[in-house]
Order: structure tokens, then C-alpha cells, then sequence
């Protein structure tokens, strides 16, 4: 896994996020079997369960959105990101595992919200 496929990659989450394109955004996820936005809830084993979560991006208001690797081992990569949304800050980690064919097959979420 190289650098730059993880800054694109990434990237491209980030634009489908913060532009509401919820279909271009689940598309990543196509291969994903296992998908946790927090370790708190149970993870999303079906393409049609991570589009569901996708669903509540519609009715935030997404204010400002960083993403950017922190390591990638293999593999296997962690992020930074960081979440302005209905004036309220967070920010998290994000595991992600990508098959041979550079397809996410696995992603993890730890977040916190600032106070």
C-alpha cells in the first residue's frame, strides 16, 4: 500500500462526505465486511447496512472535514480525522484494511467529541 493510493483514497471519502454523495461514498465500501463506526455499536457486515448508516450525512451540517494517514503497515492503514458538524468538534482514528486489489474490506472508528 503506498502513500499516495492512501491520500487519494482518503480523499475521496472526505469529498463524498462533505458533498452529501452518499452512493459515491458507499461505493468505497464495496468490498467492506466489517464496518464500525464506534467501537460502542455493533459493526455493519452488508453493503446495505453501511449505505443505512450513510443515510443521517443527509441531515448534518457539515461545517469542515480533515482526513490523513497516520501509518500504513502493509495493508493495513490508520487516520486522522476531524469532524466540524452542527457547530460541534470531533475527532478520531480510523483503522482500514484493504484486500490485494486495494479494495477496503474492513474500517473501524474510535471517535471523541470535544467538549
Amino acid at each position: 500500500m503506498d502513500r499516495k493510493f492512501v491520500e487519494d483514497w482518503l480523499k475521496q471519502l472526505k469529498e463524498y462526505w462533505f458533498q452529501k454523495d452518499i452512493e459515491s461514498a458507499v461505493f468505497l465500501f464495496e468490498k467492506t465486511v466489517f464496518y464500525q463506526e464506534t467501537p460502542f455499536m455493533q459493526p455493519y457486515t452488508t453493503l446495505e447496512e453501511i449505505r443505512n448508516e450513510w443515510q443521517h450525512v443527509k441531515n448534518e451540517n457539515i461545517q469542515y472535514i480533515e482526513i490523513k494517514p497516520l501509518a500504513i503497515d502493509g495493508n493495513i492503514v490508520i487516520a486522522q480525522w476531524i469532524l466540524k458538524q452542527n457547530n460541534e468538534n470531533f475527532d478520531g482514528i480510523y483503522e482500514i484494511k484493504f484486500n490485494e486489489n486495494r479494495e477496503c474490506i474492513y474500517f473501524k472508528s474510535w471517535e471523541m467529541k470535544d467538549e
